[in-house]
């Protein structure tokens, strides 16, 4: 077996070379950077004086813009063949990402502005990714208009460009709004030179659910949830640190040295509670923690936990009642952060510079926590969820806890299948065909990709791959593992060599 991992870290370790996706991350380069960045001061719980050496293996590939699989839980079977497979989904990915968004001449392809919202950072983020996976399913390169966002910073100051292409005055004056109407149609053969993508418009993202056609059946045998995966592979494409922002994270992770044993807990209250989640008080945060040391404890009784808890919140009277917990846990957080997050009303401190700084490295150090307990309608709670999945290609479902709602991309509904889309089921029962020149029998973990509706009630049509029929199986035998889209294959770019941190250093 030895041998069989040692011939795989060979073959990663060539295609990563091949592929330019390591960056030579040498100390001139963050020597010559001249934006000094502000210390961050975390309020610690005195209950302990010691932490230990962290497992931060997890955000160093991130940070150092490495493309791998991540880490692996412990006495987690490994199965190299599907390590392989999830290894080349990503790397197909980027390159797909990086030739349609950065083509040799900005005035060939079709183009999908994409007008960057005045909202929060998970937000803003997140209509990054919608935008470019719209793009991705149209093959138009999308292009950006910032005049909008918020924040006093420029986004490629912290995170290498999106794309080659900018969003000139009069491209902005060209482009043709998105009708409606269109969902009716096959966007990709709209003719407009330049289309302006919506936001708030619920459509659209019904492609985040959608993974690839192409590259499902790479997907499906290894892959806990398939749109999770694939929406987070784009959005490590929108993440791509510059030198500056893996500094400003690294010094903070290198001040914490996380503790075996640390969750991160995210509260939103400020605006989300006018409108858009319930509010939930410290203590049922802690509940959930506790679950989670006593999960530790119970497996193995002989270590004394140092319960480490990373608090981020917007609300510092969330931070002031922590304090009388403090004799209970190692609590850490940034109050001069939190602070910063209390306003949200436009030309608040949050959206400075410094709230800018100090909103990323709450979100990847909930991203880099042993477990992570937020709650889901938050954009922050699931943007954290992403960041995780970035370096775990197997299920990182134990790993996060939400208080409200399970996650989902925003406006979209997983279970149901519109006409126009296509699905790959997978039984949940035993269900013998009743007439076996026309139905599937169907055993747990079946897969059969769905056609259509079938000719009874309650009934599907579809392919089994297993048994190589075409053939109506019941509704209740089944639940949707992945919706899927016939997206471009763009073999054009399969051999795409554009490294997007060699052509900006």
């Amino acid at each position: 077996m030895e041998s069989i991992n040692y011939k795989v870290l060979v073959i990663l370790s060539i295609w990563c070379i091949i592929a330019g996706i390591h960056a030579d991350l040498t100390q001139a380069e963050d020597q010559n950077d001249s934006h000094q960045r502000p210390s961050i001061h975390f309020i610690q719980s005195t209950a302990t004086s010691e932490l230990v050496t962290t497992k931060l293996s997890l955000l160093a590939r991130h940070l150092n813009v490495d493309y791998g699989l991540g880490k692996i839980r412990p006495k987690q079977v490994i199965d190299d063949q599907y390590k392989l497979q999830a290894f080349n989904v990503s790397l197909i990915t980027q390159r797909r990402l990086v030739g349609l968004q950065f083509p040799s001449n900005c005035s060939s392809p079709k183009l999908l502005l994409c007008k960057v919202p005045p909202h929060g950072l998970g937000s803003v983020m997140h209509h990054l990714a919608y935008c470019l996976i719209f793009g991705y399913a149209l093959n138009r390169t999308v292009i950006f208009d910032w005049s909008q966002f918020r924040y006093k910073v420029q986004w490629n100051d912290y995170y290498y460009p999106l794309t080659n292409c900018t969003a000139t005055p009069e491209i902005i004056d060209q482009a043709v709004s998105y009708d409606h109407r269109w969902h009716s149609k096959d966007l990709a053969k709209i003719d407009y030179k330049i289309i302006s993508f919506p936001f708030g418009y619920i459509v659209h993202r019904q492609y985040g659910y959608m993974v690839p056609a192409d590259l499902v059946d790479d997907i499906l045998p290894w892959c806990h949830d398939p749109a999770l995966w694939w929406h987070s592979l784009v959005m490590r494409y929108v993440l791509l640190p510059r030198s500056t922002t893996r500094s400003l994270i690294w010094k903070v992770l290198k001040r914490i040295k996380h503790l075996p044993a640390i969750a991160g807990i995210h509260i939103r209250h400020t605006d989300k509670l006018f409108k858009e989640a319930k509010h939930y008080a410290l203590q049922d945060y802690l509940k959930i923690a506790d679950t989670y040391f006593q999960s530790l404890t119970n497996h193995n009784n002989s270590i004394e936990l140092n319960k480490a808890i990373y608090l981020a919140t917007d609300n510092t009277t969330v931070v002031r009642q922590s304090h009388s917990y403090r004799h209970q846990y190692n609590i850490l957080n940034d109050l001069d952060a939190t602070t910063l997050a209390e306003g949200s009303y436009y030309g608040s401190p949050r959206y400075s510079d410094r709230g800018f700084e100090t909103a990323l490295i709450d979100i990847y150090l909930l991203a880099a926590t042993n477990y992570t307990i937020v709650t889901m309608s938050s954009n922050i709670g699931r943007l954290a969820y992403e960041i995780k999945k970035f370096y775990n290609w197997r299920d990182i479902s134990h790993s996060m806890y939400s208080m409200d709602e399970a996650y989902h991309l925003f406006g979209c509904d997983p279970n149901q299948i519109h006409d126009d889309q296509r699905a790959v089921h997978i039984a949940i029962k035993t269900c013998q065909a009743k007439d076996h020149n026309r139905d599937i029998s169907l055993k747990p973990g079946d897969l059969i990709y769905y056609k259509q509706l079938g000719m009874l009630k309650n009934q599907y049509y579809g392919y089994s791959k297993a048994l190589q029929q075409h053939g109506n199986y019941p509704a209740d035998c089944v639940r949707i593992a992945t919706k899927i889209y016939d997206y471009p294959t763009y073999e054009h770019f399969t051999n795409n060599l554009i490294d997007r941190i060699q052509l900006y250093n």
